[in-house]
This record gives structure tokens, C-alpha cells and sequence, in this order.
């Protein structure tokens, strides 16, 4: 089977980003199944071109926004190799649209939600309103265009069918995976010897936060926590850095437990994960989206961590409360705090549930099993054809 993946996303210059991962991994699945696989990725270094030719773009314009969108557009239309696939795998709208026109089946996997997601970083209420349209229109189309969606949760399934009446038989979800290769547990004297690696104590109690800073990863909330919890051998460390820096510093106000150790690339990120005792993802709803399977979750589940969560969006349908993992209500900082300090008087129930997590994601998230999946919904697309 020769397939095609496209994507406005280019893993091979960032991986830092949920999806970037999941492309390489959709790749390295793909391929261990005896697929041919050949990948569009956008290069955001070809925006240069574009400036250089108009005197007219300013980026947080209207116009200039329109403008790159369409440039996205048009360079991986330019760059779709001639030769033909029997499928074509869109893992975002404008990818999708940039293929229209070609006679191989498509399908398009939805990360999340085009329209929503692309407002909330324009700062500008006046032209956040003239974008919005422009915005759901690319999303109708890309989605119109499909012969197939995979959602990466239950609410972007939901949200397809109802926002643009997408037949509900050509959707599924199918949360994201993992390399549970990279991810995965280790003895105590390792992890003892990680926490003295990175500067802490052998029976430090080590709270791992992967989260960028945006709003919508909440850790402000996970910053908030460490106020109402005593312990002096509980240390947070927060790998990820975003607009709400200097919010979260503020908050912090000299509590030397907290650690922020800035963005740590994809590939050097593990150590970390197997150094933590408890992984927090204290995500929250920001402007209507809720973040849906979120990949440091698993990842901290198959090192057999226990694993922290809001109750909201993806991360809802995975968790189950006190059997893989912990599920808390969004944006309330002192339920963290007693979270995370009846897991320290409960060890022998973290273990288990650390273990349980372990297997669950072993059986449903690794990256060859969901590489699996994607492939027989190929097969089922091309019988049909």
C-alpha cells in the first residue's frame, strides 16, 4: 500500500507539540506494517517567500491572516508529489483542502478544533470577529471534503456530526498513541539516581507538570496547589514554557519547590517522566475547547506513573477514577493539593493503579496498534471504492 501524509504541522522541525509526535509515530507504525509511506509536511520557513513579495501582509491583520492560511495552502498543493497513492491522509482542514482535486481516497484525521483553536491566539477582539467566518468555512470544507474522519476524542466526533452534519458512519474516534518503547517503567534505584541527575534528593517527592504554558494546560492551578500542600519533600518541576510565563512566575512568589526548567525537546523529555512520582495535567475549558487525549498523559501512564487529570475532554474517556488513574474537577488548586497528598499516605493503591495504567496503555495505545487501526480503515475505504 503507497500512502500519502499531509499535515500544516512539519514533525521533523518541531517536536515539541502533541501531534508532531503522533505523525512520526503514525509514520513509524505504518511502515513496520510493510506500508510505503510519503509525507507533505509544511515548512513555516517558506513564509519568507511570501513576505518578500507583498507589501501589503501584516500577520495580525485580517488580510495577512487570510494571506498565510492560503499560502499553507497553495505550498503543499505545489508539493504533492505526481505520482499516485491509493490513500491520502490529511491530519488537519487545510492539508485536506490542498488535496482536493486528486482521485485517491482521503482521510483526515481532527487533532481538534480548527476554527476555535485559531481565534484563541489572535489577541485582537475586532479581527477575531472578522476572522471567525473565514475560519469555519475552511474548517466545512476540509471536513465536506473527507471520505473519511478520525476524531482524536469523542467531543470533536460530536462536534463534527452536529457543527457541520458529517454522516456519523464515516467518523470514529481513535485516541492518540504512544511509544510505550521510549515510555516505560524503571526500578527505584534508577529513579533514585535520575532525582540526584537533576539536582533533587533520593526520597524527594517529585510532581512532573508537561505542560506548555497556555491557558488552556491550566498550571497555574498546578502552581496554586503547592500553596496548600506543607510537605517541604514535595518538589514540582514544570516542563514547558508559553505566553503565561511570567503569570505562573508571579504566582510562584519564591516557593524554591517549584522548578521551572523551560521547553525540553520530545526526544529528551523521557528521563523526566521516569524520575517523577506523580504526573499532573491540570487542564482546563478555555473559550468552549477542552484538550482531548493528551499524549503526556499517556506517556506518564506507561512509565506506570500515577497520572493526575481534569475530568474534561479526552483524558475523560481514558481515565478511570482510581483504577489507571486520578481524575480531579478543572481549575480547583486545593483538590489538587489533597490529590496529590492522599496518594503519598496510599502507596500500596498508587502502585496498583500505576500498574493498571501501564497495561491499559500497553493494550490500547501503543503506536503499532493504533498504526493497525488506521491501516484496516484504509483497507474498508479502498474495498468500498
Amino acid at each position: 500500500m503507497h500512502i500519502l501524509i499531509m499535515s500544516t504541522d512539519n514533525p521533523y522541525m518541531t517536536k515539541l507539540g502533541g501531534k508532531h509526535v503522533h505523525l512520526l509515530l503514525l509514520e513509524k507504525g505504518l511502515k513496520e506494517l510493510g506500508v510505503k509511506v510519503v509525507t507533505v509536511y509544511y515548512n513555516p520557513k517558506s513564509l519568507g517567500e511570501i513576505i518578500k513579495r507583498s507589501t501589503r501582509l501584516l500577520l495580525g491583520g485580517k488580510y495577512g491572516y487570510k494571506l498565510k492560511l492560503n499560502w499553507m495552502i497553495k505550498y503543499l498543493r505545489k508539493h504533492i508529489p505526481k505520482n499516485a497513492f491509493e490513500m491520502i491522509h490529511a491530519h488537519d482542514v487545510l492539508s485536506l483542502i490542498s488535496a482536493v482535486g486528486r482521485p485517491e481516497k482521503k482521510v483526515l484525521t481532527l487533532h481538534g478544533y480548527f476554527a476555535r483553536e485559531n481565534i484563541e491566539f489572535i489577541k485582537n477582539e475586532k479581527v477575531r470577529k472578522q476572522i471567525y467566518p473565514y475560519l469555519l468555512q475552511l474548517e466545512k470544507e476540509g471536513i465536506e471534503k473527507a471520505d473519511y474522519v478520525i476524531a482524536v476524542d469523542q467531543r470533536i466526533k460530536e462536534y463534527v456530526i452536529s457543527e457541520f452534519n458529517y454522516p456519523a458512519e464515516k467518523i470514529s474516534v481513535m485516541h492518540n498513541a504512544i511509544d510505550t518503547n521510549q515510555f516505560k517503567p524503571v526500578s527505584e534505584e534508577k529513579q533514585k539516581r535520575l532525582k540526584k541527575k537533576f539536582g533533587f534528593g533520593e526520597d524527594d517527592i517529585i510532581i512532573l507538570v508537561p505542560r506548555r504554558l497556555v491557558e488552556k494546560n491550566g498550571v497555574i492551578y498546578a502552581v496554586q496547589a503547592m500553596k496548600h500542600i506543607k510537605n517541604e519533600k514535595v518538589k514540582m518541576v514544570i516542563a514547558g514554557d508559553g505566553p503565561e510565563r511570567e503569570k505562573i512566575v508571579k504566582e510562584k512568589r519564591g516557593d524554591n519547590r517549584i522548578q521551572l526548567v523551560g521547553i525540553i525537546p520530545h526526544s529528551k523529555i523521557t528521563p523526566y517522566y521516569l524520575m517523577a512520582d506523580i504526573i499532573l495535567i491540570p487542564s482546563i475549558t478555555s473559550h468552549g475547547i477542552q484538550e482531548a487525549t493528551s499524549l503526556a498523559m499517556l506517556e506518564g501512564m506507561a512509565c506506570g506513573k500515577v497520572t493526575i487529570c481534569s475530568n474534561i475532554g479526552g483524558m475523560g474517556e481514558i481515565i478511570q477514577h482510581m483504577k489507571n488513574g486520578i481524575l480531579i474537577k478543572e481549575k480547583d488548586s486545593e483538590m489538587i493539593a489533597k490529590t496529590i497528598e492522599f496518594t503519598l499516605t496510599n502507596k500500596n493503591l498508587m502502585t496498583e493503579i500505576g500498574n493498571k495504567a501501564r497495561e491499559y496503555v500497553l493494550e490500547n495505545h501503543s503506536f503499532v496498534a493504533h498504526a493497525r487501526k488506521v491501516y484496516n480503515i484504509y483497507n474498508t475505504l479502498l474495498r468500498d471504492r
